[in-house]
Formats: structure tokens, sequence, C-alpha cells
């Protein structure tokens, strides 16, 4: 009697075992919508510093040693490298995990019974076939299923959004934030490096040199603040952001649908 059990037990985990791989399948199909959004914001915060940045004027007595150039370079390379990791691990698992715990946990996720009220006529498809637009139709509160996302399609993406928008907002964070920790200590290393490799280490302590090096990590932590209130808030709201935003549905419902 005891085998018997553990066998059951057995046939029902692997007849549930799909449910979380489930979850994260879909997770990914809007993590893929989702990333255009985020290069399309990195890409403005990018144009931003480059505007602030650039155009700091740099004392005489350093550019009397260290080309200017190569202090420019230096600046385009952080900037760039930066955005670039950033953009990497934001795309990456971070956000497929993070529009998981959109949907899936959280206030109203979308999970548990979805046969009480009853709505559909099978608890799942057959092997080989896929949840119908008609069950998407009729599918009309949140539950675990396939269907119930799909009819709830419109909600689940201003969630999505609302979770991107605090996101990137904290990567912009003083001391902590991601995008910060990639930019402002390491634009003033850079800007060091600069000076003692072309042997004026003496100027590290020169109150002008200083001061224009307090004023381009200033200039960054300003633009990361003002991007984060602005490009950052208006994500998904503009007209030219509707084809990244909202033109996909045809694409998604139907590999949500897919899964049992």
């Amino acid at each position: 009697m005891l085998k018997r059990l553990t066998f059951l037990t057995l046939i029902v985990s692997l007849a549930s075992a799909c449910e979380p791989l489930c979850r994260h399948a879909i997770s990914q199909v809007f993590a893929d919508r989702y990333i255009p959004v985020i290069h399309l914001a990195v890409n403005d915060l990018h144009e931003s510093l480059n505007t602030n940045l650039y155009n700091v004027s740099i004392p005489t007595k350093l550019l009397n040693l260290v080309p200017e150039k190569v202090l420019q370079d230096g600046i385009r390379n952080t900037v760039e490298d930066g955005l670039d990791d950033f953009t990497m691990q934001t795309t990456g698992d971070i956000l497929e995990e993070g529009i998981y715990q959109t949907i899936f946990s959280g206030d109203e996720p979308f999970k548990g019974d979805c046969n009480n009220p009853k709505r559909l006529d099978r608890k799942k498809p057959n092997e080989g076939e896929e949840w119908t637009r008609e069950e998407c139709a009729k599918m009309d509160y949140r539950c675990g299923n396939p269907p119930s996302i799909c009819h709830f399609l419109d909600l689940i993406k201003e969630r999505i959004v609302v979770y991107l928008r605090g996101h990137l907002m904290e990567q912009t964070m003083f001391g902590s934030g991601l995008l910060f920790q990639n930019l402002a200590p390491n634009m003033k290393q850079s800007i060091h490096s600069d000076i003692i490799n072309y042997g004026a280490g003496s100027l590290l302590t020169d109150p002008d040199v200083m001061a224009y090096v307090n004023t381009i990590i200033s200039n960054t932590i300003r633009t990361l603040d003002e991007w984060s209130h602005t490009t950052v808030q208006d994500i998904c709201t503009k007209p030219e952001d509707q084809i990244v935003c909202d033109g996909w549905d045809e694409v998604v419902i139907p590999e949500i649908l897919r899964w049992p």
C-alpha cells in the first residue's frame, strides 16, 4: 500500500511539474517583448550623458599635461561600458524573474484554482492541443492557467510597466544602484588613471582639477536622477512607444496559449 501511495505521489508530482516551467516560459515571452523598451530608455540616458559630460570645461593646467582626447575618450568608454553592462544585466535573468514575480506573486497573483467558478469545459488541453482564443475570452477571473493570463493581457502589461519603472529607478540610487556604481565611481577612476598615466599625479589634489572631477561626477548623478524621473516614468506613455509596448499582442497570445 505504501509503495502504491508513493507511486501515485510521483505521478501527481510529474503531472504538476510543468507548472513552474510554464510560468517561467510565459514570463520569458513577456521579457523578450520588453527588452526593446529598456534599450530605448538606455539610449535616452546615453544621449543625456553625452550632453552633460563632454561639455564640462577642463582646466588648462590639466590640458597642458593630459590630452583632451584622452580624457574625453576615458569618459566615453566609461559611459559605454557601464551602460552595456547595465543593459546586459537588466535584460537577462533579472528581467524574466522580475516579470515572473509581477505576474505570479505579490498582490492578486495569477495562480490558484481556475475551476471555481467554472468557466471552461476542460482543466487543460489534451496532449498535442493548445488553449483556444474562445477559452481566453471566457476565462474572466484571475487564476493560474494560460487563458486567464491571455484574458487579462492588458492588465499584465500595465503591471510589467510599473515593475520596469520601479526597477530602473532603483538602479539610479546613490551608492547602491547598478547604474550609479557603473558610472560615477568609474568616471572618477578613469580621469585619475589618465592623470597618473601621463605623469601628472601631483594634479590629483589641485583644487581646479578636483573641481573638474567633482563636476563630472555631480553631472552624472544629476543626469541619472533626471532620467529616472522623466524617461523612466514616461515608459510606454508616448505615442512613439506604442509599437514596442503594445504592438505585439498577436505574437505573445499564441505563445501563452500553447502552454498547458
